[in-house]
């Protein structure tokens, strides 16, 4: 152990052993001692990392830090007891000789770090304490594979409340702040962590299928390769947890020469640990990640449940996916739903592929399905009545459930025959759909009342344009759509709180501009809604995305639906700052639905 991290390692030890007595220090020393601790901390760094070989680090603040009872953490002395078959007189040497080991020497260190770091935040003022947790995060974002993580879909990640709730216990604090910049192995299929989870199952979902399937995947990992046990907790600019098995089959889909599941816990341990130091070596020491002690048990129950609620969902897909597979070229899911459709005699529009440019919807009503096939009625000047057998043709109908939430169905199929049934109306017999899309709407769908609707104002901006600017109102380009218009060419048809519909008619000055060539253009809109007198107004700034465009030649009119990419409501009529919407859609256009006593 003759290296220049050797004084801070002998300096721990002669404390343990009663060589040397612990020190006190006044607030007035805090200063300084936060000074030498981050100091030391960065020395050690410096060295494990072989960015410096450099020896004279002052390990007096060790002794500011440490007692005889903490100089040592538990794994290392229990270790040594073990190595010296509990002969308190060879406890020192046997402890020599476990801190040869690269690895465990490398997990003391990290273990004093750890220390030096907490009492750092110790000493801080409190406007510093408030400020930690940032600057920490704000340090390891340095280091690139911490932030690789974070696009993986192995990792799980997590906010601040997988802590627990806002009175965070003291340990779980302290253990929090000395943990930042940590990696720590941690056993996810432990008892404690079933018998949490089982509860969490039971009570979310109120069906036994979920919960028998978690406690079968359960078994299975019990029973398995460590491999399957064991995961990681990062904790870096954001928490974030990932199985060892899944990183394993991760680097197999990426790298051509993967690593082997047949290796050791350890070893792969050892792996990531390289893989966060050389992105630290590249930075500087404060991005380097250390190895962690033991979360507190509510914490990995939390994280673990997390995990196995994931898995089992999957699990429970999975299986219904199996259950639903195909007969006789339907699947029972899509049968349902055809005759959900010919019972709720909804409208079915077709398009022809053998005429791309051609955006017209030819509207037909369902009369019969079977197993193999179903019949339509094509009113006099489809084009579908001259279609020829065998001919390709792409569906679209829509049904309405029992919350009044639309299913949305597109198919692809083809042409069995076409009959002539009177003067008005042709019979058309089509083959069971080859691709069938069911898209399940998640918000309700609201008609929207025009007196609602004060000003909507919609604008595309320039390809490769700088959204940043969009901010500000007056960076917007100009509106190519505003409703309301003289001529009330435009209207919106519903709204929900993840999108909209848009009625244009021919002479509208945007009809011309919704195609499916311009369909993939990101738009920028303005909503101004109105509701009761002593109700505020709601003002948004929306990013949207075309989703559908169906064209009725006809009716001369087009049907565009949009979905909220990004909203903001708008502040003194000036700015607004875009966020992304989630799968719950914009919670202010729900709030001022029912405010407003609208939908009801």
């Amino acid at each position: 152990m003759n290296d220049a991290l050797a004084p801070v390692v002998h300096t721990n030890l002669d404390l343990h052993f009663g060589r040397l007595d612990r020190l006190t220090a006044g607030p007035d020393d805090h200063p300084a001692l936060a000074g030498a601790a981050s100091s030391l901390v960065r020395h050690i760094s410096e060295n494990l990392l072989r960015l410096s070989d450099a020896a004279g680090a002052d390990t007096t603040v060790q002794r500011h830090v440490f007692g005889r009872d903490a100089a040592l953490p538990p794994w290392l002395v229990n270790k040594g007891l073990v190595a010296c078959q509990n002969d308190r007189a060879g406890l020192e040497p046997a402890v020599c000789g476990i801190l040869e080991n690269t690895f465990h020497r490398r997990r003391f260190l990290d273990y004093l770090s750890g220390e030096l770091l907490y009492h750092c935040f110790l000493w801080s003022n409190e406007d510093e304490k408030a400020r930690w947790p940032v600057r920490m995060a704000s340090d390891l974002r340095e280091n690139q594979y911490c932030l690789e993580l974070n696009t993986e879909d192995h990792v799980l990640k997590f906010d601040d409340s997988i802590l627990g709730k806002k009175d965070v216990p003291e340990d779980v604090r302290r253990w929090f702040v000395k943990s930042l910049g940590t990696v720590t192995l941690v056993n996810f299929t432990t008892k404690p962590i079933y018998e949490f989870t089982a509860r969490l199952v039971e009570a979310k979902y109120k069906t036994p299928f979920v919960l028998t399937l978690f406690k079968d995947l359960f078994a299975a990992k019990v029973q398995g390769p460590p491999l399957d046990r064991f995961g990681v907790l990062v904790l870096g600019d954001i928490p974030k947890f990932f199985a060892l098995s899944d990183y394993v089959a991760s680097l197999h889909a990426t790298q051509a020469m993967g690593i082997s599941r047949e290796t050791g816990v350890l070893d792969l341990l050892r792996h990531i640990l390289g893989r966060f130091d050389n992105q630290s070596a590249r930075r500087y020491p404060e991005a380097r990640f250390r190895l962690g002690g033991d979360p507190p048990q509510g914490l990995v129950n939390r994280v673990g449940a997390m995990v196995w609620l994931r898995r089992t969902l999957q699990a429970a897909k999975a299986v219904q996916k199996k259950k639903a597979a195909p007969s006789r070229g339907l699947r029972v899911e899509e049968l349902t739903v055809l005759s959900e459709a010919l019972k709720q005699k909804s409208i079915v529009y077709f398009s022809l592929f053998d005429d791309p440019d051609s955006s017209a919807i030819n509207p037909c009503s369902l009369k019969d399905v079977g197993k193999e096939a179903m019949v339509l009625q094509s009113p006099r000047g489809n084009r579908l009545n001259d279609a020829k057998p065998g001919q390709e043709v792409h569906g679209y109908f829509a049904i309405t459930g029992h919350r009044q939430k639309s299913t949305y169905c597109d198919f692809r199929s083809n042409v069995v025959s076409v009959t002539l049934a009177d003067a008005h109306h042709a019979l058309v017999e089509l083959a069971l759909p080859a691709a069938f899309e069911l898209t399940r709407r998640t918000h309700k769908r609201l008609p929207l009342d025009p007196s609602h609707l004060a000003v909507f104002e919609m604008a595309s901006p320039a390809l490769g344009a700088d959204w940043s600017v969009f901010l500000a109102l007056d960076k917007w380009p100009a509106p190519f759509c505003i409703i309301p218009d003289g001529a009330s060419h435009c209207h919106i048809r519903d709204l929900s709180a993840g999108g909209l519909m848009l009625e244009l008619h021919r002479d509208a000055p945007a009809y011309e501009y919704f195609t499916q060539r311009s369909a993939a253009y990101p738009l920028l809109a303005c909503m101004h809604l109105v509701g009761r007198s002593n109700i505020p107004d709601l003002k948004l700034g929306l990013r949207l995305e075309v989703k559908r465009i169906r064209d009725f030649p006809p009716l001369c009119k087009k049907y565009v639906g949009f979905q909220f990419v990004e909203a903001g409501e708008i502040r003194q009529d000036k700015f607004v700052r875009f966020t992304p919407v989630g799968k719950d859609g914009i919670f202010l256009i729900n709030d001022w639905i029912f405010r407003n006593s609208i939908g009801r």
